[in-house]
């Protein structure tokens, strides 16, 4: 178990440089704060060494990491928008129709629980977390659901020729 006040003070000497790193990759001082908050988190459970000699590095290491998957996270949001886009005022014919033929597939071929898991997330913006507490299943579940229905997609519709992802 970790003492209150080793803690505190690790979190007093790290915080500004894991901040200042977070906020350069992210762009987000928000995001950055939570990235961090995360990380100190981690450090609760007990299993590393906050007097080790190479305790800076490994933060910092965490902090690029965290970032890293959320910049990762985003993408993948911002290409899954991109398919389940629900605005089509300014789409032509032809990504109608695309649109039109990624909805039926998602219909017709995906598990009803991947289908709620892609609305939730794409349709009506909600994160992860919330996402797993409104459907009743783990974080884990929404991410597995989510690759691999996204990965289904791509598959189809590269066999077909489209070029829309």
């Amino acid at each position: 178990m970790i003492e209150k006040k080793e803690f505190e003070a690790v979190f007093r000497h790290h915080y500004d440089g894991m901040f200042r790193l977070a906020s350069r990759l992210l762009a987000d001082d928000a995001e950055s704060k939570d990235v961090v908050s995360e990380v100190f988190a981690t450090l609760l459970d007990g299993h590393v060494d906050l007097h080790s000699p190479t305790l800076q590095g490994f933060l910092l290491t965490c902090v690029r990491n965290r970032c890293i998957n959320v910049l990762t996270r985003k993408r993948k949001a911002a290409e899954a928008n991109g398919l389940l886009a629900l605005n089509a005022n300014d789409e032509d014919e032809g990504e109608r129709e695309q649109l039109s033929a990624i909805r039926q597939y998602i219909q017709e071929h995906l598990p009803d629980l991947s289908q709620q898991i892609l609305r939730l997330r794409y349709q009506q913006g909600m994160k992860y977390r919330e996402i797993a507490a409104a459907l009743d299943v783990s974080e884990v579940t929404v991410h597995n659901h989510l690759s691999q229905s996204l990965k289904q997609l791509k598959d189809h519709f590269k066999s077909l020729g489209y070029g829309i992802v």
